[in-house]
């Protein structure tokens, strides 16, 4: 499946880029949310894999904008742990949150199940 990793910090990028692309998957890159957003519209990728705290565009809101368009599994990854984050990222309509930082196994168990919830299969 064709992912968008949308992140600013090149070492999760590197590490996500690496485990999506041991898992099969064909992986682009976004840097900010404005760039997110075009590419979401060029690719028409499978899944999203979103930051919250993103420059340009904050993450919540380019998940709310994504939602509003298609029907794009979208995985929000952020350092923000609280309830209310959680809520928020609710709100935009993303289907798996996980706070950074995180397990390997549970990031692919967390991607593999709004894979399968979406499409029915992971690869």
């Amino acid at each position: 499946m064709h992912i968008l990793l949308v992140d600013d910090n090149q070492d999760i990028i590197r590490l996500v880029q690496q485990v999506l692309a041991l898992e099969g998957h064909r992986v682009s890159i976004a840097r900010d949310g404005l760039e997110a957003l075009q590419k979401v519209v060029s690719q028409r990728p499978d899944a999203v894999i979103l930051d919250v705290n993103m420059p340009m565009l904050e993450g919540t809101e380019v998940c709310r904008r994504i939602k509003m368009s298609y029907s794009i599994p979208v995985m929000m990854l952020t350092v923000r742990s609280e309830q209310v984050d959680f809520q928020r990222g609710a709100d935009a309509g993303a289907d798996a949150y996980l706070s950074k930082p995180f397990d390997i196994p549970v990031f692919i168990e967390y991607l593999n199940t709004m894979l399968r919830l979406r499409y029915g299969k992971t690869h």
